[in-house]
């Protein structure tokens, strides 16, 4: 029984009226938000023939970076589902319409219709290296193996999230000082272009003589000349200087040395070095744990290290293993690499048959070190470039505001 007052009750078509426009509501926003499901698979998606915007298009997204976080996602999702029983073919297919990022989808669908084809992930994955690393396919290989790919696929996600934090906290370090400096920069050149020639004609309308210019004046004066006058050639020198480092770095002793010096950059290559070492017994101690033989590990290892220096290392340390010798005591001839507490640790590690639980470890403390590496190496740089930014503006103001107080004192 309706207990709503007869006075209060609204007539039945305005009623009907309401449910109408509600319908049609609905029905207008029915599938707005919806993500269009994109069926690309690699191999098989042919634009031959399609347009040139489609083309275009094509280009953009297969160029467009897969980000750590993208990644960790992926597999954390993907260890989730396998772990609840949803066969993989599912999971892929669930998870290609998860990530916003389309270059990603379709890969995500090629490793989907690869697996229905009868492949194993990782070698679906070992299709793609630049998006997929070797320590990456690794650790899913040792996983598909073992029969433990949900742990497997955890322990990665953990590893790639731990990569990812630290990214963010290297270049949330470098911003602070890069912005100032190129701020500072932009500043400085756009007085040599606009304010300096503006003050000059000033001083000579005024009547004070060139000769009686203060030296900051006639040194900014020169390099404003010389920024006006000879910009091209700036542009010019930074372009062949460029050409030569890379042409330098090209070549294995340029490389070597190159990475040397900044292994040896004050204050930055000591940071540089623990994030190589950090990378080095993280991957170490995971793909251990994966039941990856020694050598195999390490050979992964020496193909993902981007330094020059450390890689060599690895190299020779997989020789020397091969040899029967110990990863530690190949590491302790290093000690600019590798510090001590590393090489003892992994000493420990080897003698105890637990390299990968003290890996681990030595990561885990390695971590805490960059954390306040990067606490102290800010604090260090704020002061640092408070008292650069003073400096310059104090000459700049000098240069400037000195003939202008010679120039009253003339009137």
């Amino acid at each position: 029984m309706n207990n709503q007052p007869v006075s209060e009750r609204a007539p039945q078509h305005i009623q009907n009226k309401d449910d109408d426009k509600v319908q049609a509501l609905l029905k207008n926003i029915s599938g707005k938000g919806a993500k269009k499901v994109d069926k690309v698979i690699y191999g098989i998606y042919d634009n031959t023939n399609a347009s040139i915007f489609t083309k275009i298009n094509d280009f953009f997204i297969d160029h467009t970076p897969i980000k750590l976080k993208e990644k960790s996602y992926f597999f954390h999702l993907m260890a989730v589902m396998i772990d609840a029983g949803i066969p993989m073919l599912q999971t892929l297919q669930v998870l290609s319409r998860r990530t916003q990022n389309i270059h990603f989808e379709r890969i995500i669908n090629t490793l989907a219709h690869a697996t229905s084809s009868g492949k194993s992930l990782s070698d679906s994955m070992a299709r793609f290296p630049d998006v997929f690393t070797e320590s990456e396919i690794g650790v899913i290989r040792a996983g598909e193996a073992a029969g433990n790919l949900n742990k497997m696929l955890f322990r990665l996600s953990e590893q790639i999230e731990k990569s990812h934090s630290l990214q963010v906290k290297l270049i949330t370090a470098a911003t602070y000082p890069l912005v100032i400096l190129i701020t500072l920069i932009a500043i400085a050149i756009g007085m040599m272009i606009w304010i300096v020639p503006t003050l000059i004609n000033l001083l000579k309308e005024g009547g004070l003589p060139e000769d009686q210019f203060p030296v900051a004046t006639k040194v900014l004066i020169a390099l404003s000349n010389f920024f006006s006058f000879y910009w091209w050639a700036i542009i010019l020198v930074a372009i062949i200087a460029y050409s030569l480092y890379h042409v330098y770095r090209g070549t294995q002793i340029g490389k070597f040395q190159t990475d040397y010096l900044k292994l040896r950059i004050p204050v930055v290559g000591s940071l540089m070095r623990k994030v190589i070492v950090l990378r080095f017994v993280s991957m170490l101690g995971i793909l251990i744990e994966a039941g990856l033989p020694v050598l195999k590990t390490l050979q992964i290892i020496a193909g993902s290290i981007d330094n020059s220096l450390y890689r060599a290392k690895t190299w020779d340390v997989i020789k020397k293993v091969q040899a029967g010798e110990k990863i530690s005591d190949n590491l302790m001839d290093a000690p600019f690499l590798f510090p001590e507490t590393v090489t003892q640790m992994l000493a420990i590690g080897e003698s105890s048959a637990s390299m990968g639980s003290i890996s681990q470890k030595i990561g885990i403390h390695y971590d805490r070190e960059i954390d306040h590496s990067l606490k102290r190496l800010t604090s260090l740089f704020e002061p640092l470039m408070m008292l650069f930014v003073g400096i310059v503006v104090a000459l700049l103001a000098l240069a400037i505001l000195m003939p202008i107080f010679d120039l009253t004192r003339l009137v």
